[in-house]
């Protein structure tokens, strides 16, 4: 981590430098899961997990249709 001084920023840029470095704050948690997440190589893209549904759909069709009547003219 790098410092920031109070003579180079306001109270408000301490603030938030210091929420975003703090492990108890859920914002820190969660870029540090997302973080975890882009570097897992397991992990599959939006898109892959889309284009995989796609691909191994299954289109339902029913499997018992009533016959049309034939009509005699």
């Amino acid at each position: 981590m790098g410092k920031v001084s109070g003579k180079t920023h306001t109270k408000e840029q301490l603030d938030n430098w210091a929420n975003q470095h703090n492990p108890n704050n859920k914002a820190y948690k969660a870029n540090a899961d997302n973080n975890a997440n882009q570097k897992n190589p397991n992990r599959r893209t939006h898109q892959q997990a889309h284009n995989a549904n796609r691909r191994n759909k299954q289109y339902w069709t029913p499997e018992w249709a009533p016959d049309y009547p034939e009509y005699d003219d």
